[in-house]
């Protein structure tokens, strides 16, 4: 039994059953897989188009990012 992806070639994740093994196992293995390939957030980031963040947000992302650097030292 096999379990394909809908999607394109570079995100197809599957799993072949093997002796002795239940459906139950089968599907948690695919499961897991399947979820630490990312293909899940590469699926969902493509179903919606989001926007470049402005220079401004960029660079106040920066400042915080800076400030928990320098918290956490």
């Amino acid at each position: 039994m096999k379990f394909l992806s809908i999607s394109s070639d570079p995100m197809i994740c599957y799993s072949v059953k093997k002796e002795g093994e239940t459906n139950e196992k089968l599907i948690l293995r695919y499961k897991k897989a399947f979820f630490q390939t990312r293909t899940a957030n590469q699926l969902r980031n493509t179903q919606t188009h989001t926007r470049k963040l402005s220079y401004r947000k960029i660079r106040e992302k920066a400042i915080i990012r800076e400030y928990y650097r320098a918290v956490a030292k």
